[in-house]
């Protein structure tokens, strides 16, 4: 039995694809949700083998679930409504999609296809499915595991990420969040443009940099402009690449 999550904030929406379900024998709907952040944690709760997420939701986006998931849990099918372009995306991702309105004989191929995939998608191939869908757009909001729930903050309010043993430690707007994730695996999900590495256990966004207060002999503090006055050491072997990145001689 194929255990079936359902979210989408269009409540007829989950109605169809609940109807359509049911003509399947060896497939159990086992919850439904109405927002992305509702989808993570019923995904923890409930463990599903199969998500149906649609895309354009309130506080997280489907795309915004799926990242925050890192290719762990179920198998992810997107409702969407996105145009023909998008849809070459997720065809070139090797991610399924169903188009609403949904119809009975595209669901039977989903799901028949799930059936019969060897292996999951990897997250190697979302992340080719952001960037091509996300191209040229500023990512909105960002879901972190932290213990029991998930916290949901701007990525633009990350003025640092610390590695603290397995895990690691956000700071944002001021506050520290301590993330299931390493700080290896948050480096993936963010902006290499503006999340620059300074030690092997810090990363910091440059748009917070105020400073580098010198130490001594290439010994630098990375002062940043946010609530907590955060300083962190700059290590000799990020040091060139910092001053780079800030054209400095």
């Amino acid at each position: 039995m194929i255990r079936v999550l359902i979210v989408d904030d269009e409540a007829p929406a989950r109605s169809r694809l609940v109807r359509m379900l049911s003509s399947f024998a060896d497939l159990e709907v086992v919850g439904e949700g109405s927002n992305g952040v509702e989808a993570l944690q019923l995904v923890q709760t409930l463990k599903p083998d199969l998500l149906l997420l649609d895309i354009e939701m309130p506080e997280l986006s489907g795309l915004e679930v799926a990242e925050a998931l890192g290719g762990q849990g179920p198998t992810i099918v997107f409702v969407t409504a996105y145009s023909e372009h998008a849809l070459r995306a997720f065809e070139l991702s090797a991610m399924d999609y169903l188009v609403k309105p949904v119809s009975p004989e595209r669901l039977s191929e989903s799901i028949e296809r799930i059936k019969k995939r060897k292996s999951a998608v990897s997250f190697n191939q979302f992340q080719e499915l952001m960037t091509h869908l996300e191209e040229g757009r500023a990512k909105r909001r960002m879901a972190v595991k932290c213990g029991s729930k998930y916290k949901v903050f701007d990525p633009d309010m990350i003025s640092a990420v610390i590695a603290k043993d397995h895990y690691a430690v956000l700071i944002v707007g001021g506050q520290e969040l301590t993330a299931d994730d390493s700080l290896d695996a948050l480096a993936k999900r963010l902006d290499a443009r503006k999340f620059l590495r300074i030690h092997r256990s810090a990363m910091i966004n440059l748009d917070y940099l105020k400073e580098l207060e010198h130490e001594g002999d290439r010994k630098y503090l990375a002062v940043l402009d946010d609530p907590s006055k955060t300083r962190l050491p700059v290590s000799r072997e990020r040091l060139d690449e910092l001053k780079k990145t800030l054209n400095l001689d």
